[in-house]
């Protein structure tokens, strides 16, 4: 005789094992798809510096702002172990500046070692591998702010085919200068129109960057974009594009120079978007011709005048594993690194090696 009962029950036992299998696999499906690592966008820059009140004072006379005091010398165990300097003295400042693409502020974190040999790197010239530059948009022209420099004398200006030099008349429209430690910082003069001209048309800056639809100067005085020099404009687009997600376009060869010319630069204009905005920030990567297969300078993370680009991340786990897939080389001790705000990993490009840093907010 056929127990009716006993079937339904043993029925109704593999379906909620089929159930409960099913579910499993649901809920493990969303853990995966929320671990996926992405970047989230540009959200800071770090700079190790030579003297940290002189860089403090060259960038608020540009009209940074400090967050707060400079901190103390004290063994912060954490930035420690980010950067593989374990036991050693620091001391650190976070500054802000306006955005030119958002009402956001950027943050700038300066540190200061001590009980520590450090390579000096501040007289790398502007096309040296692991230099690179830091734009600020300014309003009507570079002069003034070239004069608050001077009255405190920390005005440099580096020789770049003379585009920088102190004689020209009237108002000036662009100019590179020096920080204390060599960072090379592009002022930019967002210009009045000329009486009666017909407002220029809005750019598309939120899509493909190309140079058609770039937004050179942002909607406002402040922080712009970064530049980085690399070797291999193809490997390091392979980075910053293809593996963090920056919107590049294709990549095209500078066209061979004319008889008696040098040869061009490559500039490859691309950009993330601001963390915590829908706005986007220019991160330039430039391909000098006479750095194609040169070795990377030995930099040190802790050198004297070394940058970190700093992304807000989320899935940090699997998108530092990713990261090291690519060719990235770990330079925190340990990899991942808990923080006082999260959870964060430093890592150089595969390319020429610069400085990136990943960090997950605390949730």
């Amino acid at each position: 005789m056929i127990n009716t009962k006993s079937q339904c029950r043993s029925l109704s036992g593999i379906l909620g094992i089929v159930v409960t299998a099913a579910l499993s696999i649901a809920v493990s499906g969303v853990a995966l798809a929320q671990a996926a690592g992405k970047v989230v966008g540009l959200s800071f820059v770090e700079r190790q510096v030579g003297n940290l009140d002189q860089t403090i004072k060259f960038y608020e006379t540009l009209d940074f702002k400090l967050k707060g005091k400079p901190g103390d010398w004290q063994v912060d165990a954490a930035a420690n172990q980010l950067t593989g300097s374990k036991g050693v003295e620091s001391r650190v400042a976070v500054m802000t500046m306006q955005s030119s693409v958002s009402d956001i502020p950027m943050d700038f974190v300066l540190r200061e070692y001590r009980g520590l040999e450090r390579q000096n790197w501040s007289s790398l010239s502007s096309s040296d591998l692991l230099s690179g530059h830091m734009d600020l948009t300014v309003l009507d022209d570079c002069n003034p702010w070239m004069d608050k420099l001077k009255a405190v004398d920390l005005l440099k200006l580096p020789e770049m085919g003379g585009i920088s030099s102190a004689n020209a008349e009237g108002p000036r429209r662009f100019v590179f200068i020096q920080d204390p430690d060599g960072w090379y910082v592009e002022l930019f003069a967002k210009m009045k129109p000329a009486p009666g001209a017909p407002p220029e048309g809005p750019k598309v800056s939120n899509s493909t960057a190309t140079m058609e639809n770039i937004d050179r100067l942002g909607k406002q005085p402040g922080f712009n974009h970064l530049g980085l020099n690399v070797i291999d404009p193809v490997k390091a687009l392979s980075f910053y594009h293809d593996f963090m997600g920056g919107d590049y376009a294709a990549f095209t060869p500078p066209p061979p120079p004319a008889a008696g010319q040098a040869p061009r630069m490559a500039m490859m204009n691309g950009w993330f978007p601001q963390a915590g905005a829908t706005n986007n920030l220019r991160f330039e990567l430039i391909g000098f011709p006479q750095n194609k297969d040169k070795p990377a300078p030995a930099m040190k993370i802790t050198d004297i005048g070394v940058t970190i680009s700093g992304f807000e991340v989320s899935g940090i786990d699997d998108l530092y594993a990713r990261a090291k897939a690519t060719g990235a080389i770990t330079v925190s001790e340990g990899g991942i690194v808990e923080v006082a705000d999260g959870r964060a990993v430093i890592l150089r490009d595969p390319d020429v090696g610069g400085f990136v840093k990943f960090w997950e907010k605390k949730q």
